[in-house]
């Protein structure tokens, strides 16, 4: 999910880049400026991942 849709308009940033709550602002801020459109399904899973289940 996350390569399918963060990866189209840059490149693949590792999970431990950022932290969960940094993740979450830069998702946020990508929808807000409609550079991404996430389900609440969809977002979940993403953060999963990005946050390494923590």
């Amino acid at each position: 999910m996350y390569l399918a849709k963060c990866t189209a308009c840059h490149s693949e940033y590792a999970p431990s880049t950022y932290t969960p709550e940094q993740w979450q602002t830069a998702l946020d801020e990508m929808e807000k400026l409609k550079r991404v459109h996430l389900s609440p399904e969809e977002r979940a899973l993403i953060l999963s991942y990005l946050s390494g289940g923590r």
